[in-house]
């Protein structure tokens, strides 16, 4: 347009038009930035909603677990009181009795549920703490206690597999040792010890525990023994390969058991 070489426009029809253009032009560079940005947030959009359908399906897949767990959980917990109540029932002379028996052995799996619900929320369930729980709640304490040697290290983590089924023995060993021996006989003495050790052949550390009560007179026939001998003669080793052994000596029971722990 003439005068060539310069941004001066004589006619006025041609001014109009060029500002028309620089108008449109402009209008299309608004338009075609609009439409990048609400590709681009439309992408950010999907990438946030597969997000959220990722971490929708790992919560699906979390609670398919956990619900699994649960009814695996269960029907164990339904197997181990049903067997409980057949044990009980067969060392058991009359209702009274079973009643008595059966109620301490539930009160002391509930007190186990309690401990697994902690090692879930990621709390450390220790031996020693798991003894001492269990004397408290068969109300050894006071001079009781005194007849009670601990000599092992404090903070030994316990497995969750293994928890529950140490702990019934523990309780049917207490049990036994308040109702017939070394915590119920006047010259009674029980010495619990243990010790922490990593065999060479292992490279989890096993847990050894040495359980000797002393100055008791065995009777000729000695309650309260079997569910717990079963627990420690039979289902440790066969459930968890542990190592123990069981005997009525003459001044009272003696048993050990060697299984193995958490490492942290």
């Amino acid at each position: 347009m003439p005068p060539r070489f310069s941004f001066y426009i004589e006619n006025l029809s041609d001014l109009l038009a060029t500002l028309l253009f620089v108008l449109i032009t402009f209008a299309i560079v608004i338009v075609i930035g609009g439409m990048r940005y609400a590709i681009e947030r439309h992408q950010g959009v999907d990438r946030e909603l597969e997000q959220y359908r990722v971490a929708l399906r790992d919560r699906e897949d979390r609670l398919t677990s956990v619900v699994a767990e649960l009814q695996h959980r269960t029907r164990n917990l339904l197997t181990v009181v049903s067997s409980m109540a057949d044990n009980t029932m067969r060392k058991s002379n009359t209702f009274a009795d079973f009643a008595t028996s059966y109620h301490d052995r539930l009160r002391a799996l509930g007190r186990v549920q309690g401990l697994l619900l902690r090692q879930q929320k990621g709390e450390r369930v220790t031996f020693d703490e798991l003894v001492e729980d269990e004397l408290a709640a068969l109300s050894v304490n006071g001079g009781d206690r005194g007849r009670v040697t601990f000599d092992g290290p404090k903070g030994v983590g316990l497995l969750s597999g293994t928890l529950q089924t140490l702990a019934m023995a523990v309780h049917e060993l207490t049990t036994n040792a308040v109702k017939y021996g070394a915590l119920k006989q006047p010259n009674g003495h029980l010495i619990i010890r243990w010790r922490l050790e990593t065999p060479e052949e292992r490279r989890e550390p096993w847990l050894h525990v040495d359980w000797k009560e002393s100055g008791v007179e065995m009777p000729t026939s000695v309650g309260g023994t079997g569910q717990g001998r079963a627990l420690i003669e039979r289902v440790l080793p066969d459930q968890f390969g542990a190592r123990t052994t069981f005997a009525l000596d003459a001044d009272g029971v003696h048993c050990t058991i060697s299984l193995p722990v958490s490492e942290q």
